[in-house]
C-alpha cells in the first residue's frame, strides 16, 4: 500500500498561492466596485442560495466560489450575504449579539422567499465565520420554513455547538467540510480569539463535530455528514489550509455538487 506524503514545501507555496489569489480578488472587487446584480426571475424559480463569507469580507472574497458553482450547473439564484462590518473582522467574530441580529434579518429574506416560491429549495453555505451565521440562520427560522441542504466549509464553531435546531430544518443534509491542517485561522486563532459561539478552543472546521455533544438527538446524527481535507483535494486548489476553502476549483468539484442533488 502506498501512503502518500505531503510536501511541506509544495504545501507551503501552495498556500501562499491561495493567499495572493484571495488578496487579489478582494482588492479587485474593491477597486471595481464590485456588487452584486438582483437574481433574475427564472432563476428565483429554480431555488435560491445564500452564501456567507468570512469574518473578512464578502461578496469579491466569494467570486471564485460563486463562479465555480455556475460552472458546475448551479442555475439557482446565488445571495451573498454581507453580514459583517467592513475591515472589522474583530467585531464581525466577537459579537455575538450582533450576529444574532443579522442573523434574524437573513432568516426574514428566507421567509419572504418562502412565502414567494413556496416549493422550491433553499441552501445555505457558510465559509469560516459564516458558518457560524449560517447556524445562527437556520435555527432562527420558524420550524415550518425547511432548508434543503446546509454547507459549512471550515465553520469557525466550537465542536460541540448544538446543530440540533438547525438539523430540524433541513429536509437534506448538513454538509460539513473541516481540516486538521486549518493550524493558524481555525486552531491557534479561535483559541485565541474565540469562535463566532464566543469559546476559546479549536474550531470544528479544524477538528470535526464531536457528533455526541453537537447533535444530542441520535435520530438526526444520520443529517451531518462530515467530510475531512484529504491530499486528493490538492488537484481541486485546496491545499488543507484555509483560504482554499474560497476558490474556484474546490468549490467547482466539492460544494458544487450538492447544491445539484435532488
Amino acid at each position: 500500500m502506498r501512503i502518500k506524503v505531503l510536501n511541506p514545501v509544495g504545501y507551503f507555496l501552495g498556500g501562499l498561492k491561495n493567499v495572493c489569489l484571495t488578496c487579489s480578488i478582494v482588492l479587485a472587487g474593491m477597486v471595481g466596485g464590485c456588487r452584486q446584480a438582483p437574481p433574475r426571475d427564472e432563476e428565483l424559480q429554480r431555488g435560491a442560495v445564500w452564501m456567507f463569507s468570512g469574518v473578512e469580507g464578502g461578496y469579491a472574497l466569494l467570486a471564485g466560489a460563486r463562479q465555480g458553482l455556475r460552472d458546475a450547473g448551479v442555475n439557482q439564484a446565488i445571495y451573498t450575504c454581507e453580514w459583517g462590518r467592513p475591515f472589522d473582522i474583530f467585531t464581525n467574530l466577537c459579537d455575538l449579539r450582533r450576529n444574532r441580529a443579522v442573523a434574524a434579518c437573513v432568516a426574514e429574506e428566507i421567509c419572504a422567499y418562502r412565502r414567494n416560491y413556496p416549493t422550491q429549495s433553499i441552501d445555505l453555505i457558510g465559509y469560516s465565520g459564516g458558518g457560524g451565521i449560517v447556524l445562527l440562520v437556520a435555527e432562527t427560522l420558524p420550524e415550518d420554513v425547511h432548508l434543503h441542504n446546509v454547507i459549512l466549509v471550515h465553520p469557525a464553531v466550537s465542536p460541540d455547538y448544538d446543530l440540533t435546531p438547525a438539523l430540524r430544518r433541513l429536509d437534506g443534509q448538513m454538509i460539513h467540510y473541516y481540516s486538521d491542517w486549518d493550524i493558524f485561522i481555525l486552531g491557534l486563532g479561535t483559541s485565541v480569539f474565540g469562535t463566532i459561539d464566543r469559546k476559546f478552543t479549536a474550531s470544528a472546521g479544524q477538528k470535526g463535530f464531536d457528533l455526541e455533544q453537537a447533535v444530542s438527538d441520535p435520530a438526526l446524527r444520520g443529517k451531518l455528514l462530515q467530510c475531512k481535507w484529504t491530499p486528493e483535494q490538492i488537484a481541486s486548489g485546496h491545499f488543507g489550509e484555509h483560504f482554499g476553502i474560497g476558490f474556484y476549483g474546490w468549490n467547482k468539484d466539492y460544494v458544487a455538487p450538492h447544491l445539484l442533488a435532488p
